[in-house]
């Protein structure tokens, strides 16, 4: 690991100092950012900037996944041949069953 690593993009071409994770601006009058280009003048070679992992899709809301369970409950009903629950009714049984 260098003394430096290129910046996200969205930090305007700043760097950041690998020792203590500072961001450094692309600012000619920062004292930092002249420290940096006297470090690149005399051979410095930054790390390159590596996004962060992919998080993946986000969670399912709970709207979401009471639209899931309500579609499953309305499958199985028609599976033993009973009519299908309104969403109003599907939410009524859910929070009985939640109540306990």
């Amino acid at each position: 690991m260098g003394d430096y690593q290129l910046g996200a993009p969205d930090i305007n071409g700043g760097v950041i100092r690998t020792i203590d994770q500072a961001t450094i601006p692309a600012d000619p009058g920062n004292r930092d950012w002249q420290e940096y280009q006297k470090w690149l003048e005399d051979g410095g070679v930054p790390d390159p900037y590596i996004p962060p992992p992919d998080p993946g899709p986000p969670p399912p809301t709970q709207q979401e996944q009471d639209a899931v369970l309500y579609d499953h409950e309305n499958r199985i009903r028609a599976m033993e041949g009973q009519p299908p629950l309104t969403l109003d009714e599907f939410k009524q049984n859910a929070r009985a069953t939640a109540a306990g």
